[in-house]
C-alpha cells in the first residue's frame, strides 16, 4: 500500500490531562497566532525574549504608571524609573509582602503587609497613612478621585480629593454574601466587591455616605483566590476563582476560560493564594499570564482565542516557572521585573534569549492515529516521513544559533516516556529554501510528537505533514 500524506496539527495548546495518553499536549515558550488569509490559519510564533534595561537591588514587589512615568517597589523603596532604566530612590516602603497600588495623577497609594504609603510628585517624598480607618488595610483601587481600600469585614472609601483621609461615616460592609473581602477592583467604572466566595458588583453614585451602592443584578458566586491574580485588559478582567478555575468578565458577565486539565493542574498545587497575575499586549494580541510560585508554573492565555490559547512560558532549563513577576506597559515597551536579581526588562519580539540565557521552546502534538487514513484506531501504521512547515534561513551570523537546528521525539505510550532526540536543520542565514525532514520513524498504534528548540533565532512553525500507511498487525 503507498502512503497517504496528512496533515496533523502543530499548533494547539498545552492541554496535559491528568490521563497523559488521552492528551499530552504542551505549548511552552511559543504561542500560537489567527493568521486570517495567511498559508496556515495559525501559526506558532517564538514568545519574545528579556533585554535588560535597567537594574537596582532588590526583590521586585510591584509596579504601577502614575502621569506616565513607572514606579516600583523593589527591596524596601519606591523607585521612580525613566524611559533609558535608570532608577531614583524615592523613599522608603518597608515589609517584604507584593505591593498594590493606585494613584490619581500625582499622589501613589501603596498598600502592603496591611500598612498604606503615600508618595507625592509635589513633595517627591514617601509618608505613612495613618488614618484609623485606612491602616490595615490589603489593597487599594482609585474611582472618580476617590480612593477604595479594603479589609476583611468592610470597604473605606476615601475623602474626595485626598486618600490619606477618610471619614467613618464612609465605611461599607459586604451586604449581599456573608463572605470576608479580599480586594476591590475597579473595570469600566464598575467597582468589584471580590470576596472568597463571590463578586458583586457596586457603583459610584456620588451621593450618600459611602457614596456607592450596589449593582443589581451584578452577582458572580465565584471569589477570588489569590489577591493578586486579578489583571484587565481592554477586553475585561481576569481572576483565579475559590475553585481553582480561572474566570474572565466582559460585559457584566463571568465565563470560566480554564480547561479542566489547567484546572486540575491547579489543583495540584499545595498552595495557590500566591498566584500573580498579569495582562500585556503585543503585536494586538492580549495577553493574560498567571504565575504560580509555589506550583512553579506560568500559564499564559492569548485573549482572543479563548480556552484555545493557554500556553507556558518558563525561564532556564528546568520548565519552572517564568522569571518576570511583574509586566507594565510603559514608554511604549512591556516592562517586566525579575523575581530575584533586580533587573527591568523589555519583553523584545526581536530577542530570542532571556537576559542572555537559554529559552527553551517545546511543542508536544495530539495523537497520531490510523483514523487519519481512514482506519481505526486499533490499526497499526507505518510512516515514513515526517516534515515540518516553518520558516527556514533564520540563522545568526555567529556563535549558538548559526546553524540553528530542531529536535523531534515520540511517544509510542500516550507521552509517558519519549524516544532519544533526532535533529533537523532549520537553515543557517539566508538558507530558505530547505525541508524540515524527519524519516524512518517505524510503525506504531498511537504515536505523539514532541518538537524542542533553544538556538535563539526565530522559529515559527506552521503546520506539519506525515506520510503514513497500514502496516498490519
Amino acid at each position: 500500500m503507498t502512503y497517504a500524506v496528512v496533515n496533523i496539527n502543530t499548533t494547539g495548546p498545552s492541554y496535559k490531562s491528568r490521563s497523559k495518553p488521552l492528551s499530552s499536549q504542551q505549548t511552552k515558550n511559543w504561542y500560537q497566532q489567527f493568521n486570517d488569509g495567511g498559508k496556515d490559519q495559525y501559526v506558532l510564533m517564538p514568545f519574545p525574549g528579556l533585554k535588560v534595561i535597567g537594574n537596582a537591588a532588590g526583590i521586585d514587589r510591584g509596579f504601577n504608571r502614575m502621569a506616565e512615568i513607572l514606579y516600583q517597589v523593589k527591596g524596601n523603596t519606591l523607585y521612580e524609573i525613566d524611559k533609558f532604566g535608570t532608577h531614583t530612590n524615592r523613599g522608603t516602603i518597608p515589609g517584604t509582602g507584593r505591593a498594590i497600588m493606585a494613584n490619581d495623577g500625582v499622589n501613589l497609594f501603596i498598600v502592603t503587609d496591611l500598612k498604606v504609603y503615600q508618595y507625592s510628585t509635589d513633595s517627591l517624598s514617601v509618608v505613612e497613612v495613618t488614618d484609623p480607618e485606612i491602616t490595615g488595610s490589603k489593597s487599594v483601587d482609585f474611582i472618580n478621585n476617590q480612593f477604595l481600600y479594603t479589609k476583611d469585614k468592610f470597604t473605606t472609601v476615601s475623602d474626595v480629593g485626598n486618600g490619606a483621609a477618610a471619614s467613618g461615616l464612609n465605611i461599607v460592609g459586604e451586604e449581599t454574601l456573608p463572605d470576608d473581602l479580599v480586594r476591590d477592583f475597579v473595570f469600566e467604572e464598575i467597582i468589584y466587591r471580590c470576596g472568597v466566595r463571590s463578586i458583586v458588583g457596586w457603583f459610584n453614585s456620588g451621593v450618600g455616605s459611602p457614596p456607592i451602592e450596589k449593582l443589581q443584578g451584578r452577582i458572580f458566586n465565584t471569589g477570588l483566590a489569590a489577591i493578586n491574580s486579578i489583571a484587565e485588559t481592554d477586553e475585561g478582567f481576569y481572576w483565579l476563582g475559590d475553585d481553582n478555575a480561572i474566570y474572565r468578565s466582559a460585559g457584566g458577565r463571568k465565563e470560566r476560560i480554564s480547561t479542566d486539565a489547567i484546572s486540575n493542574e491547579i489543583q495540584s498545587y499545595s498552595r495557590v493564594d500566591d498566584a500573580l497575575g498579569h495582562t500585556f499586549t503585543f503585536e494586538g494580541q492580549n495577553f493574560y499570564a498567571l504565575s504560580f510560585p509555589t506550583g512553579n508554573r506560568t500559564f499564559v492565555l492569548s485573549e482572543a482565542l479563548g480556552e484555545d490559547g493557554w500556553f507556558e512560558i518558563s525561564s532556564g532549563t528546568n520548565d519552572g516557572a517564568y522569571q518576570g513577576t511583574s509586566f507594565i506597559s510603559a514608554y511604549d515597551k512591556i516592562i517586566v521585573a525579575d523575581k530575584n536579581n533586580g533587573n527591568v526588562y523589555e519583553l523584545d519580539i526581536d530577542t530570542y534569549q532571556n537576559n542572555g540565557e537559554v529559552l527553551n521552546r517545546t511543542r508536544v502534538t495530539q495523537t497520531v492515529d490510523a483514523t487519519l487514513i481512514g482506519g481505526s484506531k486499533k490499526d497499526r501504521i507505518g510512516m515514513s516521513t515526517l516534515t515540518i512547515e516553518m520558516e527556514t534561513g533564520t540563522g545568526i551570523i555567529e556563535g549558538q544559533g548559526d546553524n540553528p537546528r530542531i529536535m523531534i521525539e515520540y511517544s509510542d505510550d500516550g507521552g509517558r516516556t519519549f524516544s532519544s532526540g533526532t535533529w533537523a536543520r532549520v537553515g543557517r542565514l539566508g538558507e530558505f529554501v530547505l525541508l524540515v525532514e524527519f524519516d524512518n520513524l517505524g510503525t506504531f498504534y498511537s504515536r505523539i510528537f514532541r518538537f524542542s528548540t533553544s538556538d535563539p533565532v526565530n522559529y515559527s512553525v506552521y503546520s506539519a505533514s506525515i506520510s503514513l500507511r497500514f502496516a498490519g498487525k
